[in-house]
């Protein structure tokens, strides 16, 4: 978590999150950026809408003095963003983590992750960037999480299973331990997955199967 003041790019739900877990830690909003130009100068309870990310005068505020959240929902449109800023501000957006969180001692903890209420990161587990793990999600010892994958509420990510970059799993889905989820590969919402999912396949269901 940071010390600075952030800004968050995108005014939706998970943005709505995102905040909620930076005043739960007390960390200062200086404001949101979002593409719709009619949501400038309103405001989500008291935090403003400062722009869009089109505004140079904000977006230059991102540095060494501001931190960064990127709570686009579009993953193509996060990532676009993400590689944006790093290019053009040279910063790495900073970690969302809710306090009721329990991270235990991980190997490694990147940059831009997003950890939800209640959720349980366990021993020697490995959390790639811009890692979005939803409130009361279960990643268990050794599990490892690629950059851009996303765990959806309540699901159990099993010992030693790997879930690779871009990966989607839905909410209160179970991967058995040392079971892959391949990159780009998505995870339908309540799913058992036993065996490895390949490269941007879609499975569901309990056992998951291709659809």
């Amino acid at each position: 978590m940071t010390s600075l003041p952030v800004i968050i790019i995108g005014v939706n739900p998970f943005g709505l999150e995102v905040a909620h877990i930076f005043q739960k830690n007390d960390v200062v909003i200086y404001g949101f950026l979002d593409d719709d130009p009619k949501k400038k100068d309103t405001s989500i309870g008291e935090i403003p809408v400062l722009g869009t990310a089109d505004d140079e005068s904000y977006f230059k505020l991102i540095g060494k003095n501001c931190g960064v959240f990127v709570a686009l929902e579009n993953p193509t449109e996060r990532k676009k963003m993400i590689e944006l800023i790093l290019e053009e501000r040279e910063v790495k957006p900073v970690n969302a983590i809710h306090p009721s969180a329990n991270v235990a001692d991980v190997k490694s903890l990147a940059y831009g992750v997003f950890i939800g209420s209640g959720a349980q990161i366990l021993p020697e587990t490995k959390l790639g960037d811009h890692v979005i793990i939803g409130s009361g999600a279960i990643i268990e010892t050794g599990a490892q999480i690629a950059d851009f994958a996303s765990i959806g509420a309540g699901s159990v990510i099993g010992k030693e299973a790997i879930i690779e970059n871009n990966a989607y799993v839905g909410i209160h889905s179970t991967i058995v331990g040392s079971v892959k989820v391949g990159k780009s590969a998505t995870v339908g919402a309540g799913s058992v997955v036993i065996e490895n999912v390949a490269a941007s396949k879609r499975v569901f269901g309990n056992p998951a199967k291709a659809l």
